[in-house]
């Protein structure tokens, strides 16, 4: 998110020098000897440039293997990127609108589709792999006094991430906002035991569906009317999806793990 130090392959060791014979088929046992030491010479094959300047740690990451993003923190072995967030499945309805919004984007924006959709209730931390199990034992504990609650949809609103390196379309919270505030305290708490770093002090909570590279703010506000009216538009021919979460658990994703963590 790692090869070792090549070693060398072939190594002749010395012993006592002798011209005599031994019995059986004619072998040489001679060895070639420093001219200023007593022990024998050691040649090595050449180590292959690729390994020669290689240590185990080194990684480079390439934005080109994930479609131009750019990390926001350094890969480290042992490392796991982490998050917490309520998971949301995409329906008809959302697949409509994300047709529709990518024809209202001017042509030279690259919109494209998140991999997820999902509401995050912390940013992105690292994690240490001996930390997994006692970070999600405190975060049920912090949580398990909340009880399931709704969340209902509202407009579409533009974001950009703190590196201004993406930005996204994203549909924002209309309710449920003092429930989500509650549970992002309780998981600052958790967070705090590791020193990672909060949540935002004053969150937008809302589901990211679409985004391209760069800072597009200005362009994709300037979309905004029309992708919100359109929006307005498919959740009345679509009013059998749902545009609301009851949420019943929390999702942790830690590197490639998952973990749900229910409410009563």
């Amino acid at each position: 998110m790692f090869g070792k130090g090549s070693l060398s392959l072939l190594e002749e060791y010395g012993g006592d020098s002798s011209d005599e014979e031994v019995p059986g088929p004619r072998v040489s046992v001679k060895r070639t000897y420093d001219s200023d030491s007593s022990y024998p010479s050691k040649r090595r094959l050449p180590v292959p440039s690729q390994f020669s300047n290689k240590n185990e740690n080194d990684y480079v990451d390439d934005p080109l293997l994930h479609e131009g993003r750019v990390r926001s923190f350094a890969h480290e072995r042992g490392n796991w990127p982490s998050y917490i967030c309520i998971p949301f499945e995409a329906h008809m309805g959302l697949q409509n609108f994300l047709l529709a919004i990518k024809k209202i984007v001017p042509e030279y924006i690259e919109l494209k589709q998140c991999n997820d959709f999902h509401i995050s209730l912390t940013k992105t931390v690292i994690l240490r792999y001996i930390w997994i199990t006692p970070f999600v034992q405190s975060v049920q504990e912090y949580i398990k006094c909340f009880n399931k609650f709704m969340i209902v949809f509202g407009n579409a609103k533009v974001y950009c991430n703190e590196e201004k390196t993406r930005t996204f379309i994203g549909i924002e919270i209309k309710s449920g906002y003092d429930s989500l505030l509650k549970i992002v305290e309780n998981l600052n708490h958790s967070l705090s035991e590791y020193k990672l770093p909060p949540f935002y002090e004053d969150p937008s909570f809302h589901m990211s569906i679409a985004w391209c590279l760069g800072d597009r703010q200005s362009e994709l506000n300037d979309c905004l009317p029309e992708i919100n009216s359109i929006l307005e538009t498919l959740k009345e021919i679509h009013n059998d999806d749902n545009w609301y979460i009851f949420v019943e658990y929390l999702l942790g994703k830690i590197g490639n793990k998952q973990f749900q963590f229910h409410l009563r």
